[in-house]
């Protein structure tokens, strides 16, 4: 078991330096935006009250440390930058190990689902490696699964366990607000009286969200305000069902106004207004379904492998509902699921790799130039062969999340 490990290390290793040594040939957010965010805040112009920052306080610190690294004279900020995540990304795939070795031996089951994970993981990075260190996509759902993670540990203080869940709950929200839905659920699965659980879930949103919010207070909303007035992504569902109309009644277009590239019209309008409602709904719809799958948790009959299953699984089932509902998606989302679809206890194998064929289909539809459908070409009446091709990067996401909502817990651990 410990030989295989290390050579699994080995391989993920060396397939992120070769990831390392392949960026993007054409465009980068980290060359684009992250440098010239740390630029403007090095030279006195301060985040959200002065620089409209997109994205929430703890991205601050991993923006700005390649420009200082920079600035010393060690290296230049972009490949600074994504030497940044691949060490944080060792510290990932470090707890996905000990996750996945942890709830197998809670199980009393084979390694197969172990080693089969593994090398989906180190796939998946290999195929995306164009968005892989691209980002902040890895950290975020990277640390929301260290955080799962930390409910197989058995050993450590009931109490300061559930400060370390919840703090890395916060700082995934503090990366991208996005996974702020998942903290009911998390909630459920509490091993403390009321008191103290919202005692360990306040402390670790403190050590979180302290600083941020004393430097920047009401400011902070900028990041909120600024996402709550964005289109339609070009990349979302919706523009999807938006372009599949389109080809029958001509009366939308592009506007080529980044970074959403959204779709103007009478059909792109109330698309977004359908998004802009059902989205609050399915996250509602969520909650409700969370809770009557985990309703049992805080009778403490349950242990603490079913606490890990059931928020991983719930954060599964949250992030394709996300993707089908949300108005914003782009190519790197495909990240989010990786580590999660990764350290996810399935009950079968078969299941287990349907799932990943699932994950890196979509993978490679939407982060590789390699999938590709002849352009212009009508597959029947006005829809092209590409709006053929594209609704296979939706469909798994319909397949898995209804897989997943399927599921009934496991009662192990």
């Amino acid at each position: 078991m410990n030989r295989r490990i290390l050579v699994f290390f080995l391989l993920f290793v060396i397939s992120r330096l070769w990831v390392l040594q392949h960026p993007p040939l054409s465009y980068s957010d980290v060359s684009h935006d992250y440098e010239r965010y740390a630029n403007q805040w090095r030279y006195g112009l301060t985040p959200y009250r002065e620089v409209m920052f997109e994205y929430p306080p703890a991205t601050i610190p991993l923006l700005a440390f390649p420009l200082e690294i920079d600035q010393r004279g060690i290296g230049k900020y972009y490949q600074n930058y994504r030497v940044e995540i691949f060490v944080l990304e060792i510290m990932i795939f470090s707890a996905l190990m000990y996750g996945l070795v942890q709830s197998e031996l809670l199980r009393k089951t084979k390694n197969l689902r172990v080693w089969a994970a593994l090398t989906f993981y180190i796939i998946a990075g290999v195929v995306a490696k164009d968005y892989w260190y691209e980002g902040l996509d890895l950290v975020f759902f990277g640390s929301l699964t260290i955080g799962f993670v930390f409910l197989l540990m058995n050993h450590a203080h009931a109490f300061i366990k559930r400060v370390g869940v919840w703090a890395m709950l916060w700082l995934s929200v503090a990366l991208k607000v996005m996974t702020a839905p998942l903290a009911f659920p998390l909630f459920l699965t509490r091993t403390l009286s009321l008191k103290k659980e919202l005692l360990a879930c306040f402390i670790g949103g403190v050590l979180i969200w302290g600083v941020p919010v004393v430097l920047y207070r009401s400011s902070l909303s900028v990041f909120i305000t600024f996402h709550a007035r964005r289109p339609m992504k070009y990349g979302a569902f919706g523009t999807y069902i938006v372009e599949v109309i389109n080809d029958y009644t001509k009366t939308e277009h592009r506007l080529v106004e980044g970074p959403d590239f959204p779709m103007v019209g009478p059909i792109a309008k109330n698309i977004t207004i359908a998004s802009a409602i059902g989205f609050p709904l399915a996250v509602l719809a969520f909650l409700m379904y969370s809770y009557t799958q985990g309703k049992e948790f805080p009778s403490g009959k349950l242990g603490r492998f079913a606490r890990f299953e059931y928020m991983v699984r719930m954060a599964i089932i949250y992030v394709f509902l996300q993707f089908l509902t949300g108005k914003t998606f782009s190519s790197p989302f495909h990240i989010w699921y990786v580590p999660l679809l990764t350290v996810y206890p399935f009950r079968h194998f078969s299941k287990q790799m349907f799932s990943y064929v699932m994950a890196l289909l979509m993978i490679g539809l939407d982060t590789t130039p390699y999938i590709q459908a002849p352009k212009d070409v009508i597959a029947f009446v006005y829809t092209p062969w590409t709006r053929i091709r594209d609704a296979f990067r939706f469909l798994p996401m319909m397949v898995m999340l209804w897989i997943f909502a399927r599921v009934r817990g496991e009662k192990h651990g």
